[in-house]
């Protein structure tokens, strides 16, 4: 994607991705604390392939408050409608990579948390599109690496601009 472009659907990131990196996959980092029936939504979706991230973690009690991964592949019902919701009230970070459903659940299930100052473990919300943004202003460029590895594009749906945040490696781009 170029950094001047701009970008105002998922489905015209992808095709630009797609441009660059013809085998990029379209996946959904949803945080579940923004659509509380989330959980119920996905259990209807048949042949949907999806994940909490806080399944088999401390957190596992509140795992539906936590990001879901759903992957992407395909237009239809489904994310037509997760598009249109995002539109109104951000909750998805959407996500363009190469690797596969269950090597991007480990990573991202790996940057779920960190270590405090003082040795504490806290969760790191970073799959909030609102908090996304706002950590391009404090990561760092080796903790952006860290947390974008595998994944070339990140996107976040900016409804008072009408358009998509573009986050590469580089940080964020006014697409």
């Amino acid at each position: 994607m170029k950094p001047a472009s701009v970008v105002r659907s998922i489905e015209e990131a992808l095709r630009l991705g797609r441009a660059h990196s013809p085998n990029l996959l379209l996946y959904a980092l949803i945080d579940g604390a923004r659509y509380r029936t989330l959980g119920d939504r996905l259990d209807r979706e048949a042949g949907l392939h999806w994940q909490w991230l806080l399944a088999g973690t401390e957190l596992n009690d509140l795992r539906q408050a936590g990001p879901a991964l759903v992957r992407m592949d395909q237009a239809n019902a489904f994310r037509d409608w997760l598009i249109t919701r995002d539109r109104k009230t951000p909750l998805v970070s959407w996500l363009l990579s190469d690797i596969d459903f269950e090597a991007l659940a480990r990573h991202l299930g790996d940057q779920l948390f960190v270590r405090m100052p003082d040795g504490r473990r806290a969760l790191f919300r970073y799959y909030n599109p609102l908090v996304r943004r706002a950590l391009e202003n404090v990561l760092s460029g080796e903790q952006r690496a860290q947390l974008m590895a595998p994944i070339p594009y990140w996107l976040t749906w900016q409804p008072l601009e009408d358009r998509c945040l573009v986050i590469d490696a580089q940080g964020w781009r006014d697409a």
